[in-house]
């Protein structure tokens, strides 16, 4: 494949830090990454290999099918099955595949299928890497250390670490109100953070815990507060604006500008070098200075087997119930050229945001 001759960027490389830089099934160097791109293998793809069921109804999940609301939260009559979800992992290995990203449909942990899929991954010598709300089933101490003893890093939902009526109005704000939980998610959510860490998670290097973090008008005030927390708890703070994807392909009214965000980046990016001795850009989709590896090392597929070039939804390119794996991924070939760890999608929600 031919590349072109933009270099790979160099915070790829600021990997073993214990300091929460990155996380564990994301710490692919520049060499790798070069490697990668040059013999086209998959080294971090991000799958729906959980059902659609979940208990709360956030307004911005990129899962949720804005012309099919109805259908957000419970079982879907075309989703894979067991046996299409376990052949779609076994073809990602072969595809060179050293991390899979499960970011849903629904909530992963809740899933019927959730240990048989985690088992079959962590056989093949992948890394799973499980984004999870943290209530449902990461405050049970067995079930945390399953989870550990399989290798899985764990990505837990952060819209705010101490401002409780924030957090909780953001797992209702889809306004589904029949049917959910009686539970105090923010709570229960801590809860599980305190379960993760006792277990160690952030015991590592790179880390296996990170927080999934959208930043906007509501929480941006406390953000440097997580961020310093994230640090020097070494947790990965994943940082970032709304994807324009599901409910939020069109601007959304609490967005912060991309001049807000890349100011906010900057000053992330000082703390980094002076407060932690590190080194980096701000330029990246994620707060931090790290950059994204899933755009161009991998792919997004849902849990109907739709393939889009990444979970930004920008291209559809075809559906493995209609061809294998690998010829689709082939056809993300052009992706693959011009790799350079941003994020285009991200960029794209800006321009509608500007109304350009």
């Amino acid at each position: 494949m031919n590349r072109n001759t933009t270099p790979i960027p160099l915070e790829f490389d600021i990997i073993r830090t214990n300091k929460g830089f990155t996380m564990k099934g994301w710490d692919f160097n520049s060499f790798e990454i070069e490697k990668a791109l040059a013999n086209s293998r998959m080294l971090n793809p991000a799958f729906e290999i959980g059902g659609n069921l979940c208990p709360w109804d956030c307004f911005f999940c990129f899962s949720k099918d804005p012309e099919a609301a109805k259908d957000r939260n419970r079982v879907q009559d075309n989703e894979m099955t067991l046996e299409e979800r376990l052949h779609l992992i076994s073809q990602a290995k072969l595809l060179g595949t050293k991390s899979i990203n499960i970011v849903g449909a629904g909530e992963p942990t809740i899933d019927p299928c959730f240990w048989e899929v985690l088992e079959h991954i962590s056989s093949l010598g992948i890394l799973p890497i499980v984004y999870s709300e943290g209530s449902c089933r990461l405050t049970k101490l067995d079930f945390v250390q399953r989870l550990y003893n399989l290798g899985a890093t764990v990505v837990l939902k952060v819209n705010s670490l101490w401002n409780e009526k924030y957090q909780n109005a953001i797992m209702l704000s889809g306004k589904r109100k029949c049917n959910m939980p009686k539970v105090n998610y923010f709570q229960k959510r801590n809860q599980a953070l305190k379960v993760l860490m006792d277990v160690g998670f952030n015991s590592h290097d790179p880390t296996r815990l990170a927080f999934d973090t959208i930043v906007c008008k509501e929480n941006i005030g406390e953000i440097i507060r997580l961020y310093c927390f994230a640090r020097e708890s070494n947790i990965f703070p994943m940082l970032v604006n709304y994807l324009p994807s599901g409910p939020c392909s069109q601007p959304v009214q609490n967005a912060i500008s991309r001049e807000e965000q890349f100011s906010l980046f900057k000053e992330l990016a000082r703390i980094d070098r002076e407060e932690y001795g590190l080194a980096h850009q701000s330029i990246f989709p994620y707060g931090g200075g790290l950059p994204c590896s899933i755009r161009g090392l991998g792919l997004y597929i849902n849990v109907k087997g739709d393939v889009w070039d990444c979970p930004g939804q920008s291209r559809l390119i075809g559906n493995i119930r209609e061809e294998p794996l690998e010829s689709l991924w082939e056809k993300a070939a052009p992706f693959r050229k011009r790799f350079d760890g941003r994020c285009e999608p991200r960029e794209i929600f800006w321009k509608k945001l500007r109304g350009k």
